[in-house]
């Protein structure tokens, strides 16, 4: 039976009051909350929950290098197991208990990865997550540290977007798995998702920023890059994601030619090996 001292990190970039309610329905089963802050202005008065640990960053250095410290301090004091969160996300009741359950009771020595169902804001569970799916959303993930370590954790020059799946590629090519817990559902917000009605079919669309925007398409091409020959037709596919973005962008989406410029530049920087956050966009977000 495998020891289940579990601890967690959730990531906060600018939070919503209901992040508190969010982690109240996981907490619970944790030994430890590691809150790992990247937005400018500090929210240390808010985590007063026993078992967390607040961590302010001087600057958004991103998601992956927010789980990476988080990693590494889940290996400092110990811990095998660390589940990651986004501040967005809840577990339906007894979710985590149940994971935990399920874990503990199985032989899962192979597994890097063990994952609920997501639920969508709408409220529709994404039948596209199986049994058997290549990749998976980071929220809710319970990640084995030992198989972290080996495959060299985050990608935390992707900055954002991209991570989990570069991951997922990552511990399927070093000969891990994906374990994922069907009927266990984490509610998770998809964001701002648009819809419009287009000859006689309702397509959707994001509503990504332009810095968004960037760093989606350059970091697919950097995964095409790095996976194309072990996961030909998940690279394909998401380059014609890419493509597909692109014309919604176009037709349905404001501040639609800053876009086009982000993705055009995410290209350019794609080609001179530009990581991390370029010094054009630093400025920008000044």
């Amino acid at each position: 039976m495998i020891s289940m001292k579990l601890c967690g990190v959730v990531v906060l970039f600018h939070p919503e009051e209901d992040v508190i309610e969010n982690i109240k329905t996981y907490i619970g089963e944790l030994d430890r909350l590691y809150i790992i802050d990247n937005s400018e202005e500090s929210h240390r008065d808010l985590f007063t929950m026993k078992k967390t640990k607040y961590i302010k960053n001087d600057e958004n250095m991103g998601i992956g290098f927010a789980l990476n410290q988080a990693a590494q301090f889940a290996n400092e004091e110990g811990y095998r197991y660390l589940l990651t969160m986004d501040q967005d996300s809840r577990f339906e009741a007894e979710g985590l208990k149940k994971m935990k359950e399920e874990i503990s009771t199985g032989n899962y020595e192979k597994v890097a990865i063990f994952t609920p169902l997501h639920v969508t804001n709408s409220q529709s569970i994404n039948h596209a997550i199986e049994t058997d799916q290549l990749v998976v959303m980071t929220s809710g993930n319970i990640l084995d540290l030992n198989i972290f370590r080996e495959v060299g954790g985050m990608k935390d020059w992707f900055f954002i977007d991209g991570i989990d799946q570069e991951y997922c590629l990552n511990i399927r090519k070093h000969g891990y798995q994906i374990k994922v817990f069907d009927e266990i559902h984490l509610k998770h917000s998809l964001g701002n998702i648009g819809t419009k009605r287009l000859f006689g079919k309702t397509i959707s669309f994001t509503n990504h920023s332009a810095m968004r925007r960037y760093f989606i398409v350059r970091n697919r091409l950097y995964i095409n890059e790095m996976y194309q020959h072990d996961f030909p037709t998940f690279c394909k596919q998401e380059l014609s994601n890419s493509r597909k973005e692109a014309i919604k962008i176009v037709l349905f989406e404001k501040d639609k030619w800053k876009k086009i410029k982000a993705i055009r530049r995410a290209h350019r920087d794609f080609k001179h090996k530009v990581t991390g956050i370029p010094t054009w966009l630093k400025e920008v977000l000044k």
